[in-house]
């Protein structure tokens, strides 16, 4: 009868026993998780609101005019260099073909200009050359007429001597006499020759072959024409360039290889010149935004180890690290700043902006403006060194 009364007791106490236990285990759990948490709360710095950045890009167009293609939705890769949108470019192509035949015209006249200039220098040569011949022809024929000159006088001289003395007849002193007069003229008439020669190969350099003018004009004009021909023409070249400038600024190309965030127009829209088409963003080149309380940021440094995870793919796991510690409170860059003329103060924690680079993790999911949160491990922090 005491065994049987006693077994119920018996059983209560083990139980009991096996309830403190385990009661004992689930404390000792929680203070485990209550260290840990303490510990990663020490160890580390979060942040709730962080978001995931790109660099914006905003395509727009250099010139205006009707959208007569654009095809692009939101979420479209494009690669660099791929055509966004095309305006109507009719005109532009006419245009474009009358600059062409411009640009044709001058051509053919400069180099009708650089004929001409090449005919006209042989020309000119060759009356050059012509005149040339012809003075050193005058001037032998001079020459030989002032040799005919001194020996006419010598002779003259010689037997007028000889007549004095009755050794020669007068009929052959005056045929002397008179040949020394002939020789005189003849030596006159060639130093005239000789004279009109050097006028006549003067001439010839300014044009005038024998009295007469060139068939074309004097080279130096031809040299100044053409080269007037040049500038027509390099201005002709210099607009047929701006108009192929213009065509190809209406076809808008895509400045980076990134994906569209937002179309901002339909085909058919008029826009104009600067308009914002489209935005885009470089999927390669992702980064997570914090902001950090200031009380915190003590305790941050370049390249510390971040965890991240995203709001919109809560299994997935990132990693990162701090990879630029900002300078200035976001409050600063706030549109309605607040200059606190009451003189009421009340002191409020700032943020400091931080960016995580991205290191690891499924990051092609994810894109600009998508919600995350981050944890910095700052256990590695060391104290700053102050200058001086």
């Amino acid at each position: 009868m005491t065994s049987s009364s006693t077994n119920p007791l018996r059983r209560f106490t083990t139980k009991a026993k096996y309830q403190l236990a385990g009661l004992a285990i689930v404390l000792i759990l929680v203070l485990l998780w209550g260290a840990q948490a303490i510990y990663y709360g020490l160890s580390h710095v979060s942040a709730q609101d962080a978001r995931v950045m790109a660099s914006q890009v905003t395509v727009s167009s250099r010139l205006s005019g009707w959208v007569t293609g654009f095809s692009i939705t939101e979420g479209d890769r494009l690669a660099k260099g791929d055509t966004v949108a095309r305006l109507y470019s009719e005109p532009d192509a006419q245009e474009l073909a009358m600059r062409k035949a411009s640009v044709a015209a001058m051509q053919a006249r400069r180099d009708y200009e650089q004929a001409r200039l090449e005919l006209a220098e042989k020309q000119f040569q060759g009356g050059l050359n012509i005149a040339a011949q012809q003075l050193e022809s005058f001037k032998a024929a001079e020459a030989a007429a002032k040799a005919r000159l001194v020996q006419a006088r010598k002779d003259y001289q010689r037997s007028d001597a000889l007549l004095d003395k009755r050794s020669i007849s007068q009929q052959q002193r005056d045929e002397n006499y008179y040949a020394y007069l002939a020789a005189q003229a003849e030596y006159r008439q060639a130093q005239q020759q000789v004279a009109v020669g050097q006028a006549q190969s003067d001439n010839a350099h300014v044009g005038f072959l024998n009295g007469a003018q060139m068939p074309l004009p004097n080279p130096s004009v031809l040299r100044i024409q053409l080269r007037i021909a040049d500038q027509e023409l390099a201005q002709a070249q210099a607009k047929l360039e701006q108009e192929k400038l213009r065509i190809a600024d209406l076809q808008v190309p895509s400045p980076i290889d990134g994906v569209v965030n937002k179309t901002l127009i339909d085909e058919g829209e008029y826009v104009s010149a600067g308009q914002p088409i489209l935005m885009m963003h470089d999927p390669d080149k992702l980064w997570v935004e914090a902001n950090i309380k200031e009380t915190d940021i003590g305790e941050l440094r370049v390249g510390q180890p971040v965890a991240i995870s995203v709001d919109a793919y809560p299994d997935a796991t990132f990693a990162g690290h701090v990879s630029v510690i900002g300078r200035a409170a976001t409050s600063q860059f706030a549109l309605l700043p607040n200059p606190n003329p009451s003189g009421n103060f009340t002191k409020i924690t700032q943020r400091i902006p931080v960016r995580i680079a991205l290191d690891d993790g499924p990051i092609e999911l994810i894109g600009p403006g998508m919600m995350v949160e981050a944890n910095i491990d700052v256990s590695d922090a060391k104290p700053r060194q102050h200058a001086g």
